[in-house]
């Protein structure tokens, strides 16, 4: 009797649900955003050399 549950079976399985979960993870627009390709401003795209923080937040002084 053939047993339905081998180790190779579940770990072909849980490898193409990786596949597919990381997939969906780098096609999302969250992704995008976060690594700086969303078309918008991060702060990661924003730093500034002359600021204060390292951040890029302006220092103290020069806040209205």
């Amino acid at each position: 009797m053939e047993r339905p549950y081998s180790r190779a079976r579940i770990l072909v399985m849980l490898g193409i649900i990786l596949a597919l979960i990381m997939a969906d993870h780098l096609r999302s627009p969250t992704f995008a955003f976060n690594s700086g390709q969303g078309n918008v401003e991060t702060a990661l795209s924003q730093r500034d050399e002359t600021a204060c923080a390292p951040c890029g937040a302006p220092c103290p002084s020069t806040r209205d």
